[in-house]
């Protein structure tokens, strides 16, 4: 990247005449250092090395880069607090603004929920929080717990779900490329707009049945068009992120066709019928779930999820009053940082008016390795954490982190400042509550919530996947 060269110029002229220039001296001015006698550079802890390493210049480090944006990246719940639990905020902005305003209503109006919905809408979210849920991605699911050693298995599933996620998803390529075209037609000169708009005018968005006309626009026409451009202008500015855009878009058509999905899928079947012995109705059973899921995908939908992002939507593109462009941005910034494949965390939200009480939760879930020690000395346990933040309308804050470790239970509450003298009754209602549904308790804390934390803060094993991705289902 030509973006993150370093130039550096001395204010000394210097002189080519090679008569003039200064001699070198040779002799070294000091003694040559045994090397027996270096001292070893002390082993540093885990977090002071990650202290130092922020001062790194480490250009092809993404990992570095998602670890410094987790103390900046905004945080949801403070501003969603401002649209549901501050009136004075939304009076003084959100009324008056003649874009957001009427979204806001109907935003308000399709968080009423009962019992049952709010299930519905977490539901929801877990459901679609990858393309690779459902009984057919169980099924997968299964198999790679019970072969985790299988490389060939993980090649083969590798190649499928990378031709299935491209495949479901041409749409959504197509609108990448629409938009990165747009981009590069705003920034070459007027002189050639007209010969790359006949080009790209002859490009099918809506039509998937297109895509190897498509295919070969882009990769004879457009990208030549624009290569030339680039090669004879030495325009190394912001059309080259643009024209990466839509490389990275093309590979995803070319992975995302019917031929290569079909063969990618044929391949998975016959590997699993010759190396795992799956019969003609396991195979059926198969075929059947991998359409059931992609039908199910297709067509769930959620109103309460599309009236909060069609309201951001509208506050980011197209509201005039930069406090609230700058709160639906913060919104809109954190939703997408939580989605970012180096966070190895399951992230859901609920904006919620209950019986005329609003309020706003985050749930983080997670695996928990808080129990490293035992893993080094050979004992097992699965475990995982869930962190859920909720703020209540004329309550206050909560904070929870619940461990489940095979079948124990700790429970860890933050409470208000308001009820800490309820502390006691808190813990004990809390306890008769879950002994009555059979839940095995190991421990419960209450206390006061001091201060309130990131998910960052509670799941402190982050740092430590920088191997991992995203994957959870």
């Amino acid at each position: 990247m030509l973006d993150n060269n370093i130039s550096i110029k001395t204010n000394n002229q210097i002189n080519e005449n090679p008569i003039s220039k200064p001699r070198i001296k040779t002799e070294v001015p000091f003694d040559i250092v045994d090397p027996t006698k270096v001292t070893k550079t002390p082993d540093k802890d885990y977090d002071s090395q990650v202290k130092q390493e922020l001062f790194n210049y480490n250009p092809d480090s993404v990992f570095e880069k998602f670890i410094k944006s987790l103390q900046t990246s905004p945080i949801l719940y403070e501003e969603a607090k401002k649209l549901l639990l501050s009136k004075q905020f939304v009076n003084s902005n959100i009324k008056s603004d003649p874009v957001l305003s009427i979204f806001f209503d109907s935003f308000l109006n399709s968080i009423k929920m009962n019992d049952s919905e709010i299930l519905e809408f977490l539901k929801f979210q877990h459901g679609s929080y990858t393309k690779f849920h459902g009984e057919f991605f169980d099924i997968l699911r299964t198999l790679l717990d019970n072969n985790p050693d299988n490389k060939e298995l993980q090649i083969v599933l590798k190649n499928f779900l990378r031709s299935y996620d491209c495949f479901v998803s041409i749409n959504e390529t197509n609108k990448s490329i629409k938009t990165a075209l747009k981009n590069i037609e705003r920034n070459i000169p007027e002189l050639l707009k007209g010969p790359f708009n006949e080009l790209t005018e002859k490009y099918i968005y809506d039509n998937t049945n297109a895509l190897d006309l498509n295919l070969d626009l882009l990769k004879n026409e457009i990208l030549p068009f624009i290569g030339r451009y680039i090669s004879k202008m030495n325009d190394f500015g912001v059309i080259r992120d643009y024209v990466s855009v839509l490389v990275h878009n093309l590979v995803r058509l070319e992975y995302g066709s019917k031929v290569n999905f079909s063969d990618e899928l044929e391949n998975l079947f016959e590997y699993l019928r010759y190396h795992f012995h799956f019969d003609d109705e396991q195979m059926e059973l198969l075929k059947t779930s991998l359409i059931n899921t992609y039908e199910t995908k297709s067509s769930i939908k959620n109103d309460s999820i599309d009236s909060f992002i069609e309201l951001l939507d509208k506050g980011v593109g197209e509201s005039d009053n930069p406090i609230n462009r700058g709160v639906t941005t913060e919104m809109t910034e954190s939703l997408l940082f939580s989605q970012n494949v180096n966070n190895p965390l399951l992230h859901m939200f609920l904006p919620l008016n209950y019986n005329g009480t609003y309020m706003f939760s985050e749930i983080w879930i997670g695996k928990d390795d808080d129990n490293r020690n035992d893993k080094e000395k050979g004992h097992y346990h699965k475990s995982y954490k869930v962190f859920i933040s909720f703020d209540i309308q004329n309550l206050g804050y909560f904070e929870t982190i619940l461990k489940l470790r095979d079948s124990g239970l700790l429970i860890d509450i933050k409470i208000p400042s308001s009820l800490s003298d309820s502390t006691e009754k808190i813990k004990n209602e809390l306890s008769f509550l879950l002994s009555k549904n059979n839940v095995i308790i190991e421990n419960i804390s209450v206390q006061e919530c001091v201060k309130a934390r990131r998910f960052s803060e509670v799941f402190t094993n982050l740092t430590e996947r920088k191997y991992n991705v995203n994957v959870t289902i």
